[in-house]
């Protein structure tokens, strides 16, 4: 007898979505993810706006996820106009960057993640089980969010960021004072690691096929080209024929290629050897046997991992920052001209992807942006159905908890995937 299992809405993630098992008897027969959240349409939005207000209006694709879309954004656009940025700009986008890596895994781990790990309902429960806990996720985020604040001149939606350069660097008692705070949260990072290191670990459903940006000659988390498993490198530009996007009917984001499904996000970025401070570097050493070659579930224990990287390398930049004694820099000369620009960046949750095409007026005439979790959608798709006949014959609260912690583990941000569909 055919039966479907509705897991509807999918709770705690960012978006809204549902799974649907469907069963012969207790034989699954397949699973469908659909990601339902209401179309919002940002590459239509930036037709006909000129080059200055392409990076205001795609960073509001999501609060979160803000100024790596903004940082995307502006280097696609640089590579369209020919603008060079000098290094002082380039390490305060790194930083900034790495500040919405500690703002965004802190707030997954510890918010929706962990209600798991301690049998609570959400973050309420989780407040009266894990009180201490929840306040170290949370001093994280809240250190991250001050670097948003310092550098970007607010919270979520970053002003200071702009096409080749930055409105107003950050003076020397600012810096100072964001090392200070950055510093005494290395040992919540590192207890945030050992935290989540604690928890059981699954059989694993597989490896993946993990991609993410190469990094080359440039920081961590930027580069110009990418890495398919340890043996495939593509150019950015080549993403369209390498991704192969197209319009699914049962989701309201675009798919990816459904063949051979990619993986991205902090799992994928590790298990490809991104560079990696000291102290994360010995936390990934020691937990290589829960990292390496396994399934997404692994994630959680990853983003732990890159929690220390990130801070660390933080203040490294700020060190530099310091000693370089930079000074503020003339506003940037740019002349509108015809072209294109494609450029990938490691957002919190893997791959992302912007390209522009410009006329001569400096007007964006085409956009495509290619998010991790449009990329993640087919792989998530796979998991799914490779767990849920793993557990064919339980009972389907039991299926429902675990399928949900699964989708959990890729930390999906919904509302970045669902711009996609166009007019």
């Amino acid at each position: 007898m055919s039966s479907v299992l509705e897991i509807n809405p999918l709770t705690r993630v960012e978006g809204h979505g549902r799974v649907s098992v469907y069963l012969d008897g207790k034989r699954v027969e397949r699973v469908a993810l659909s990601l339902t959240e209401s179309p919002r349409l940002f590459e239509a939005l930036l037709l006909g706006k000129g080059y200055q207000e392409v990076p205001e209006i795609i960073c509001r694709i999501c609060s979160l996820c803000s100024t790596v879309h903004r940082v995307a954004s502006l280097l696609a656009i640089e590579k369209a106009l020919g603008l060079q940025v000098s290094e002082q700009v380039m390490l305060y986008r790194e930083l900034i960057v790495n500040g919405g890596h500690i703002q965004s895994h802190a707030l997954h781990l510890f918010c929706l993640v962990l209600p798991d790990c301690y049998g609570a309902a959400g973050i309420a429960e989780l407040a009266a089980k894990a009180p201490e806990e929840l306040k170290m996720g949370l001093r994280l985020k809240e250190g991250a969010n001050l670097i948003q604040e310092t550098i970007g001149g607010r919270l979520i939606h970053p002003v200071t960021l702009i096409a080749g350069g930055m409105g107003k660097p950050l003076a020397r008692e600012g810096l100072l004072k964001l090392k200070e705070t950055l510093a005494r949260l290395l040992p919540d990072a590192r207890q945030a690691y050992e935290l989540f290191r604690s928890f059981p670990t699954a059989d694993s459903l597989g490896t993946p096929r993990f991609m993410a940006v190469r990094s080359g000659d440039s920081p961590p988390l930027f580069g110009e080209a990418l890495m398919i498993g340890k043996d495939r490198i593509v150019p950015v530009e080549a993403y369209r024929e390498t991704l192969g996007e197209r319009v699914v009917d049962e989701s309201n984001a675009k798919r990816t290629s459904e063949e051979a499904p990619f993986t991205v996000g902090a799992l994928a970025r590790l298990n490809l050897g991104i560079s990696l401070t000291s102290q994360a570097a010995e936390a990934f050493q020691e937990s290589r046997a829960w990292i390496v070659g396994r399934d997404i579930r692994a994630n959680n224990l990853a983003q732990a991992v890159e929690v220390i990287h990130a801070l660390q390398r933080s203040l490294e930049i700020i060190d530099i920052l310091i000693d370089r004694e930079f000074r503020r820099e003339g506003p940037p000369s740019a002349t509108p001209r015809k072209g294109t620009g494609s450029a990938a960046i490691e957002a919190p949750r893997g791959v992302l992807i912007h390209s522009y095409r410009f006329d001569g007026r400096g007007v964006c005439t085409a956009a495509d942006i290619i998010t991790p979790t449009v990329i993640n959608q087919a792989a998530m798709e796979r998991d799914l159905l490779l767990l849920a006949q793993s557990m064919e014959g339980a009972d389907e609260r039991e299926m429902t908890i675990s399928l949900e912690q699964l989708v959990r583990a890729y930390d999906p941000c919904i509302s970045c995937a669902v711009h996609l569909v166009r007019l």
